[in-house]
């Protein structure tokens, strides 16, 4: 399947059907809509400036937030966990980012860690256990 877009970085996104449902990729715009995250990975082929590249895309273990991690926090973490920083957080949630901030020292506290990278882990650590 290819697919032309009006991005100049992005010029043609080909997606391989997976060998193990024998099936194509889901039809549409978007080759990621309609994955199932307990098919498996899945290898994907990108033209971007010119260059192919190969994304490799694994399904997320389900994740167990800290107790007591409000909505707002477990979006904050899920941001971290895709390697934002505090002001792109800050930006996303329309947030200021002393708000980020304090939602973060929350999030540690409930957490039991003292940095990103230690929250990073847990996460990693608690999404091995289930």
């Amino acid at each position: 399947m290819t697919n032309s877009t009006s991005d100049d970085y992005l010029s043609q996104v080909t997606t391989e059907s997976d060998p193990k449902d024998g099936g194509d990729p889901p039809a549409g715009g978007d080759p990621t809509s309609g994955f199932d995250s307990d098919v498996g990975p899945r290898v994907s082929r990108m033209r971007v400036g010119g260059e192919d590249i190969l994304v490799l895309s694994v399904p997320l273990p389900h994740l167990r937030y800290p107790k007591g991690a409000t909505s707002a926090e477990q979006e904050i973490i899920d941001a971290v966990l895709q390697g934002l920083t505090v002001k792109e957080i800050a930006e996303q949630r329309g947030a200021s980012l002393r708000t980020v901030t304090t939602q973060l020292g929350a999030i540690f506290r409930k957490a039991e860690v003292n940095s990103q990278a230690e929250l990073i882990a847990i996460m990693a650590d608690r999404a091995d256990d289930e």
